[in-house]
C-alpha cells in the first residue's frame, strides 16, 4: 500500500549514521537489516547520512516516521526507544541539519501536517573513523530492528 505522497503504508525509516564513522553508522545497518525483515509494503526504509530539510516533504503525508540513529545519551550498545507523539512539532525547523523533532515542525509549517514520531537510539562504543560497527554494536542492530519492526506493527 503506498500513501499519496508515495511512501509505502504510510510509514518512513529514516536510517540516520556515517558507515564510514564506526557506530555512527547503525542506522543504516538497522535499515538494511530491516529490509530482510519485513515485506516490502510495510514501510519505505531509507539510509540517510543526516535528517535535511528535504524530508520534510516526504514525511507530511506519513501516518508514522522512525528515526534510528546512534545516540551518545544511550548506553553503549543499548537500544532506546522514545515516542515523540503525533505532531511532534518542537524545534528549530530552518537549517541545513534538523533533528527528528525540528523536521516534524518544518512538516508542520510548511504542509500542515506531521506524523508521529519515534526515535530509536542506539549506544555506540565507537565513533572514530572506521568502515564496521563495533561487535557489540553489530549485535544490537538486531535488537533496534525487532524493536521498529513491533513499533510499525509487524511484530
Amino acid at each position: 500500500m503506498t500513501s499519496a505522497d508515495g511512501v509505502t503504508g504510510g510509514v518512513l525509516v529514516l536510517g540516520v549514521g556515517n558507515p564510514l564513522r564506526a557506530d555512527d553508522g547503525v542506522g543504516q545497518a538497522v535499515v538494511e537489516r530491516l529490509g530482510l525483515l519485513l515485506p516490502p509494503e510495510a514501510a519505505e526504509l531509507r539510509a540517510v547520512y543526516q535528517l535535511t530539510p528535504e524530508l520534510a516533504a516526504d514525511i507530511a503525508g506519513t501516518r508514522l516516521v522512525v528515526v534510528v540513529d546512534a545516540s551518545v545519551d544511550v548506553p553503549p550498545a543499548e537500544v532506546a526507544v522514545r515516542d515523540l507523539g503525533p505532531g511532534a512539532a518542537k524545534g528549530e525547523p530552518f537549517s541545513h541539519s534538523v533533528d527528528p523533532a525540528g523536521l516534524a515542525a518544518l512538516a508542520q509549517t510548511l504542509y500542515g501536517a506531521a506524523p508521529r514520531m519515534v526515535l530509536v537510539g542506539v549506544g555506540p562504543v565507537s565513533l572514530e573513523p572506521s568502515d564496521g560497527l563495533s561487535p557489540a554494536v553489530a549485535a544490537a542492530v538486531e535488537v533496534a530492528a525487532d524493536a521498529i519492526a513491533a513499533v510499525i506493527g509487524e511484530r
